[in-house]
């Protein structure tokens, strides 16, 4: 795929105005896009001051290199000096700053770290906040993986989400993010401006795959690749500026919005050492400059691009309080070869008038008959072969069609269409309404193949479109997108999703609208039920093949998905998979789940001991809606109790009133659903949590770099040969390292490594007994109260044979934790490990090594 060059750099005057982040971009303060072309530069060692930065000669010197390489950003990882910040404004570049903490230890263990890192970031935010040399702040950068599992994904990611609010309290308008790599994918926090992962792929098609996944995770942020570089003492200097040339081609393609190659200079210092096993610089430690840093005259510019005609075809009726606004953009698109047809159908307000404001509109009217039978009336008046539907309520990029038209590159791709992401909300209403579940979304079956596009942002090959005759016009408000995507696909044509494509899209302005929306989309399914009864489940509403953008999967709880983690946690891509279909969540949310705990409820009332189900039932279905809830608070421009409260009551009523729609409809259309059932826990699976046991976790201090891969090969070899117990692996998607089992107790432990500089290491290691008996005798023993309460049964012998089998369970337990205790002592003892207590491991962490983990990991 051919895409358009990426927006020209844009370099940073003194006074310029802060750069702040729109869409899949950000802009200057006059609206124009700029894109980030950055280089790192540091860490160093403390200069005279005592400061981690060069002497100021040097410093000047090297601001004024990477302004002449036409670079307009520089990533730092320390909060500058005002030193760095006047070297920067003397020289018109702009700074992303990176906030060190101690970040490679257990910080979640240590509300003393914790405490710390608050107090950095919102130090440094306060500082740089409100200057406009600094571009963005990143509050952390790549988490060790194994550290990350060993503190869980979630609680991680919501530490991080918690730096991000501080910098968001202290300075409103300084984008900020957190920086993340291939072996911790799934950690992006969800209130981050913008998207910043350090890759280091050495080949060229495995990076420009991978940019498209990483497109994918952006969810309509912008994507910056805040590391990337290639060691020239290793592969040559030709080797390196080969692959900063075909990079920065690659980034440009991918409409990536910012690059940053690591690193300017060969010198770096971390860990109290100076580094000089790598050179990943552009000039070398003395400043002489490398073959790369000559081919950095300018972005290189893709090929020249056919221009095919596009029709942008918008269908309203009784638009005209947002019609303006898309005209007007429409109006400014940078692609030249188009035309806009406006189709009316039936308004009676201001419509026409409107339309004929903009002179290169072509206004059609129509008698009222609905959304599709406008939209085929707009096919049969365009004159160009691809066609762009858009609704009256978005407002499309002004590159919108320039990224749109390469995606019909080849014959097999006949639709297209990119995100549509939410204006800034106008009310705190309204940013309720557009956090809520229910919104137009792409489905997604891979990084660059669609199974749908909304029909707010889709463009179709106009032949493609008349050879399936069209929209069917018994759509005539919603449906009709996901209608001719299915049918599209059942001739053998493919849709592409293009992340650059972008539409604003406002959601609805109030509830009242907001509700009649969903039950629009829901009577629409029953239609679609009609067509395509085996793409439809009987509880859960469509059957998709892909995975819906921009659901769950990515913003709900990273303990309930299904994370590859590789064997013993140490795979280099590290992806969230999930399934298609009916979740769990579904299943306990929505009209069904509903009627039947009301009905459960009532039959409760003739005996009170049974009341325990409805209740669960209900209990779990006000999770679900809470999670639903928790899960796009951060969208809230305001966190106030009762728009949280509005969110929440959204959120849960929102599946009820879809549902219900969609059941009236099958009844009205005589729809009925063929898709065979499929058990939530087959399709989403669920990662359960076991508690810490007590006294379970242990620290063993190694001066000689002994971590825990020895430790794991000597555990299993204590507990087989003293125990005659079997170690099993956990498994790549597993939280645990491994497991073993004995009197009926399944024991699992996982451990982690802290690099403390010099060779020195700190082995953790945690582990949670767990026995599949306990629960069951634990149902049984409640059961049998009711028995011998209410039924008059004899119940002292009954009690005690459900009370003897649980005591032997927590017995076996016991004896399990001891034999692990025992086996964890010895294996490090055989290894060199000195066993210390979690009081003594504190006072390990004075050694700050944060800067920056990429080349302890990715390189």
């Amino acid at each position: 795929m051919i895409c358009p060059p990426a927006p020209s750099p844009s370099p940073a005057q003194p006074g310029a105005g802060a750069w702040r982040v729109s869409g899949r971009w950000f802009r200057e303060a006059t609206g124009a896009k700029v894109y980030l072309r950055g280089v790192t530069y540091g860490p160093f060692k403390p200069n005279a001051q005592g400061l981690p930065w060069p002497e100021e000669a040097r410093l000047q010197d090297d601001f004024r290199k990477m302004a002449a390489l036409d670079f307009n950003t520089v990533r730092v990882y320390e909060p500058p000096t005002e030193a760095v910040l006047q070297a920067a404004r003397d020289t018109g570049l702009r700074l992303l700053v990176g906030i060190p903490w101690t970040q490679h230890v257990d910080f979640l263990s240590e509300p003393a770290i914790q405490a710390e890192a608050i107090t950095r970031v919102q130090d440094a935010a306060r500082r740089l906040g409100r200057d406009p040399v600094v571009a963005g702040l990143l509050v952390g950068n790549e988490i060790e993986k194994t550290l990350v599992r060993w503190m869980r994904p979630e609680p991680v990611r919501r530490f991080l989400e918690k730096l991000i609010a501080t910098v968001k309290t202290e300075a409103p308008d300084l984008p900020v993010a957190y920086a993340s790599y291939p072996s911790t994918e799934y950690l992006v926090p969800r209130n981050a401006d913008f998207v910043a992962f350090n890759v280091f792929l050495e080949d060229k098609d495995r990076f420009e795959a991978y940019l498209k996944r990483l497109q994918i995770l952006a969810d309509g942020k912008p994507l910056v690749i805040s590391e990337f570089g290639l060691d020239s003492k290793k592969h040559g200097e030709a080797a390196q500026a080969r692959t900063l040339q075909w990079q920065q081609e690659a980034v440009q393609r991918s409409a990536v919005a910012g690059n940053f190659w690591f690193s300017f200079t060969d010198e770096w210092h971390r860990g109290g050492e100076e580094i000089t096993g790598w050179e990943f610089g552009l000039v070398t430690r003395d400043r002489q400059p490398k073959l790369a840093s000559e081919g950095l005259a300018a972005i290189p510019q893709g090929p020249p691009q056919s221009q095919p005609r596009i029709s942008v075809i918008v269908c309203t009726r009784n638009g005209s309080a947002t019609l303006r606004n898309c005209l007007a953009a429409l109006g400014t698109q940078t692609y030249s070869n188009y035309e806009v047809l406006v189709i009316d159908d039936g308004s009676t307000d201001q419509t026409p008038g409107i339309a004929r404001e903009f002179p290169f509109v072509k206004y059609h009217h129509q008698p009222p008959g609905g959304l599709s039978a406008a939209r085929n009336h707009g096919m049969r008046l365009a004159t160009g072969e691809i066609l762009a539907y858009t609704d009256d309520d978005c407002i499309p990029d002004e590159d919108w069609l320039r990224y749109l038209a390469p995606a019909f590159d080849e014959p097999s791709w006949v639709a297209a269409g990119g995100p549509n992401l939410p204006p800034p909300p106008r009310s705190l209403t309204e940013a309720c309404v557009a956090a809520a579940p229910g919104a137009p979304a792409h489905v997604l079956m891979g990084n660059e193949e669609a199974e749908h596009l909304p029909g707010c942002n889709l463009a179709i090959r106009k032949a493609a479109l008349e050879a399936i005759g069209g929209f069917r016009v018994e759509f005539t408000t919603a449906g009709d997108d996901v209608d001719v995507c299915w049918r599209l696909q059942e001739q053998g044509g493919r849709l592409r999703f293009v992340p650059a494509a972008v539409v604003w899209h406002h959601r609805r302005f109030t509830v009242s609208a907001y509700l009649r929306q969903q039950t629009g989309y829901g009577l629409a399914e029953a239609l679609l039920i009609g067509h395509f009864p085996k793409r439809f489940a009987w509880l859960g509403g469509a059957r998709w093949r892909g995975a819906i953008y921009g659901d769950e999967t990515y913003h709900g709880d990273l303990e309930r998905q299904h994370i590859h983690f590789g064997s013993h946690g140490l795979a280099p891509f590290q992806c969230i998979y999930t399934g298609s279909g009916d979740t769990l969540a579904h299943w306990m949310s929505g009209l069904p789940w509903l009627v039947g705990s009301v009905a459960a409820l009532a039959l409760g009332f003739l005996h009170l001991a049974w009341l325990v189900v409805p209740a669960l039932m209900l209990v779990l279905s006000i999770r679900v809606a809470s999670k639903r809830a928790a899960m796009n608070d951060f969208m809230l421009i305001a966190h106030t109790w009762r728009h949280r409260a509005l969110l929440w009551t959204l959120c849960f009523i929102q599946p009820v009133v879809r549902d219900w729609a969609r059941l009236r409809g099958m009844m009205r259309y005589h729809a009925l659903p063929k898709g065979k059932l499929q058990w939530p826990w087959k399709t989403a699976p669920l990662t359960l949590t076991p508690e810490r046991a007590e006294g379970a976790q242990f620290a063993f201090w190694s001066a000689d770099g002994v971590g825990r891969e020895a430790w794991l090969e000597a555990f299993a070899k204590e507990l087989q040969e003293t125990h005659d117990l079997r170690c099993r692996p956990a498994g790549d998607w597993s939280l645990w390292d491994g497991s073993f089992a004995d009197s009926g107790t399944r024991l699992r432990y996982v451990t982690v490594t802290e690099y403390h500089g010099g060779g020195m290491c700190l082995t953790r290691v945690k582990a949670s007994t767990w026995s599949p008996g306990i629960p069951l005798f634990s149902a049984l023993f409640y059961l049998s109260l009711i028995l011998v309460r209410y039924l008059n049964w004899g119940g002292g012998l009954l009690l005690l044979s459900m009370v003897v089998p649980y005591l032997i369970l927590v017995l076996g337990s016991i004896l399990v934790l001891r034999r692990y205790k025992v086996a964890a002592q010895q294996a490090a003892k055989s290894v060199g490990m000195v066993p210390i207590t979690p009081k003594q491991a504190p006072s390990l962490k004075s050694r700050n090594l944060h800067l920056p983990a990429t080349a302890l990991d990715s390189r």
